[in-house]
Order: structure tokens, then sequence, then C-alpha cells
């Protein structure tokens, strides 16, 4: 028997929870059950039991939400292993850190610097450079009497600072962890 966690949707049902995702954010939308279910999976699911209707959701949303504000955003990670991949970062410098324990690469993105061109150079559908504020969803949650999330999710998770989006090396920069001693 499989114990991993089996998260399954239809094409109409990604479809749903991406514009549910990009409406909230840009047309101060009330949540969906259904995308409520999708936050809490994502954030509650370990990184290798994440499936394929996780990323087709997230895909639609980046290629379709151009963020306003522009956060330079971090990731901690063992090794860079793909181009392209759809991932969390966080938008705080300790975050990264606590994830990473010092050891392996620090990854970070400027995107003030990286979406300068998107809007001019891309159409709706065709983002290539964007991120979502996952964190903003769920302050905005929290600020308004929390949308049927759990206190727990409400409260460690909006510390985490989570953004969604994908690693392009073009526009990243990636160092190592390094421990620095202090001489007294």
């Amino acid at each position: 028997m499989n114990d991993r966690f089996q998260y399954k949707l239809s094409a109409s049902q990604k479809n749903e929870i991406a514009q549910n995702l990009i409406d909230i954010l840009q047309k101060d939308i009330d949540i969906t059950d259904q995308t409520r279910g999708f936050i809490g999976n994502w954030i509650l699911t370990v990184s290798d039991e994440k499936r394929k209707a996780f990323f087709d959701v997230w895909n639609i949303v980046l290629k379709n939400y151009l963020p306003m504000k522009r956060p330079i955003l971090f990731r901690a990670c063992k090794r860079i292993n793909r181009n392209d991949k759809i991932t969390s970062f966080t938008g705080s410098l300790d975050c990264a850190k606590g994830f990473s324990n010092g050891k392996g690469l620090l990854i970070i993105c400027d995107t003030k610097e990286t979406l300068k061109f998107e809007e001019e150079l891309y159409k709706i559908g065709d983002y290539r450079h964007t991120f979502y504020p996952l964190v903003d969803v769920l302050v905005k949650a929290r600020d308004s009497g929390g949308w049927g999330f759990s206190e727990r999710i409400l409260r460690e998770y909006i510390g985490e600072d989570e953004y969604i989006m994908r690693i392009n090396l073009d526009n990243v920069n990636s160092f190592k962890w390094h421990e620095i001693n202090s001489r007294t």
C-alpha cells in the first residue's frame, strides 16, 4: 500500500483554484473552500510528497499573475537541481538560514530587477518570471477572521513569509553558506 499523500484535481478544478488565488489578491474576492484546501495541503505537505496537481495550479497562477510588490526573495536548498522548477521562497533571510541549518546553497532573487520588463515583454498567460505572495493570502485571511484556516497555520506559516516562484537560473544568484568564526 502506498502511504504517500495523493492529491488530485481535475483540469477545471485546477483552473478554478488558480483563478481564485489570483482574484483574492487582485480583486479582493473571498477564498473558496477548494482554494482553502489547496493552500492547506500545499503548506502541510512535505516537498517530496508534492504532486503534479500542486504544480499545475501554481503554473497557471504564475503565468497569469503579476505581483505589485517587488521583494528580495531567498531559498535555502542542498543543490539547485532543476531550472524552471516551481518552489517556495521566503522574504526572510533569517527564515532561509533556519531552513538550511547553515548548509547547502542560498538562492537570492531581486524581483524588482527580474520583473522590470515582464509587463512590457509578456502578456497575461505568458508571464515567465513572476511569483505569488502566498503570505499575503494568509495575512488577509488572518485579518478577515481566519477564512477557515486553523490558528496554527495562520500563526506558524505567516512567519515563513512564503512566496511561490519558478527557479530561473538567469535571474537568481546562488551562494554557499559559510560560517564565519569571529576572533576575539
